[in-house]
């Protein structure tokens, strides 16, 4: 045996985790696979691999796999037989595809996929059941699934520094979420709806982000969570898209009190397909009179917001909440827009109907943030009325649509 090969296989046999970062090494040892079987934890960060063998399954007893800073561009499809796996660490590689196989690491609890040139997430990683962190930053993510907020046991989620425009909706649903991640992306808007799980939420450097829901604002207020010069004026006008986008004057607002500042363009969460005006006397659609009635026979979901707290309560009703739908591209949409949630809940208190797709939306500069222009989503005209009655903490702007 060569001497080299010798020192490591007696130093492999001498230990349960194997530290062999900064060796230079361009192949995953062999002698790992050899004498190895043992081991529980393999560091190789700051090497020379571009691959993983295809013997990895091999090493049955590693649940802790770090490959950090190597050139790794594929990964095998075995890896998805390290079932015992609970932390996977691939970032600062050259990966551009995540494996559907991935799916299948069932006991997996920390993903890292951070500095690659990933651009989606697979399907399959919707099964990662035990999953409690998931981190993405550095990448060039368009936008996270919406499954990413079923993942049952979620606490973390990271994903600064890609190109992210919007965040999944269901998120707002996930009940063990603690930490969101999403600075340096091109966020337009966050969700409208608060989160169940009153998450920290990082989000600065999204330069067109230029408001937030009267939900969400009161819950980053109440746990001191608002980011200082998060919001800007910019809008995105190189894109188009069919998302529906409002016109803010605040500009006779700001001159009033001495401050300069320009008429804002918002721009809506796509799912929302139809706004009134406070006074409009309009009757829903039955499609979102349908929604609502479909979503509030299988789920508890409501939301009480005041001065000093926000309270959201989210579950379903029933143990299963499959929905059973024929096959067709219009019940295809609506199945996904009563799974991944409404856009919000009426925020009159008495009320509590979801909203989907239609509204009725109060515009304005709350007192308690008067550099954030705040959005009130209503179920009706009268539910807008008695808000606009008995709120006292938003200053009406006026606005008109741009489309």
């Amino acid at each position: 045996m060569d001497p080299d090969d010798l020192e490591m296989a007696n130093e492999i046999k001498s230990k349960v985790i194997l530290h062999w970062n900064c060796r230079d090494l361009v192949e995953f040892p062999e002698v790992i696979r050899l004498h190895g079987s043992h081991i529980r934890e393999i560091y190789l960060k700051w090497n020379k691999l571009t691959t993983l063998p295809s013997w990895i399954m091999e090493l049955f007893n590693v649940t802790n796999l770090y490959m950090y800073g190597n050139l790794i561009k594929q990964l095998p499809v075995e890896l998805g037989k390290m079932t015992q796996l609970t932390v996977l660490d691939l970032s600062d590689n050259k990966l551009e595809q995540i494996p559907s196989c991935i799916g299948n690491l069932s006991n997996l609890k920390s993903l890292y996929l951070n500095d690659n040139f990933i651009e989606r997430l697979p399907f399959e990683m919707s099964q990662l059941s035990n999953l409690e962190i998931l981190s993405v930053s550095d990448n060039q993510i368009v936008a996270l699934p919406e499954w990413t907020g079923s993942l049952p046991k979620l606490k973390e989620l990271y994903a600064d520094h890609n190109r992210l425009k919007e965040l999944p909706n269901r998120l707002t649903t996930a009940s063990e979420l603690a930490m969101i991640s999403v600075c340096f992306n091109r966020l337009k808007y966050l969700p409208l709806n608060g989160f169940s799980s009153s998450p920290c939420i990082r989000f600065h450097a999204n330069k067109y982000l230029n408001y937030m829901s009267y939900p969400l604002l009161f819950q980053l207020l109440s746990q001191l969570r608002i980011t200082c010069g998060c919001f800007k004026t910019h809008y995105d006008a190189s894109v188009i898209n069919t998302n529906i986008k409002l016109y803010v004057e605040t500009k006779i607002l700001y001159e009033m009190n001495n401050v300069i500042m320009n008429d804002v363009i918002i721009e809506l969460p796509r799912q929302l397909l139809k706004i009134h005006e406070i006074h409009e006397n309009a009757i829903c659609s039955l499609w979102e009179l349908a929604l609502r009635k479909v979503y509030t026979d299988r789920y508890k979901h409501t939301l009480d917001v005041s001065s000093t707290k926000v309270t959201i309560f989210y579950r379903p009703l029933f143990k299963s909440t499959k929905l059973d739908f024929t096959l067709s591209s219009t019940n295809y949409t609506l199945y996904n827009l009563l799974t991944n949630g409404p856009t919000s809940i009426c925020v009159n208190s008495q009320c509590q109907q979801p909203i989907f797709t239609e509204a009725w939306i109060i515009i304005g500069i709350n007192c308690y943030a008067d550099s954030i222009i705040t959005t009130a989503l209503c179920c009706s005209k009268s539910c807008a009325n008695a808000f606009a009655t008995h709120s006292n903490t938003t200053i009406k702007l006026h606005w008109h649509t741009i489309n």
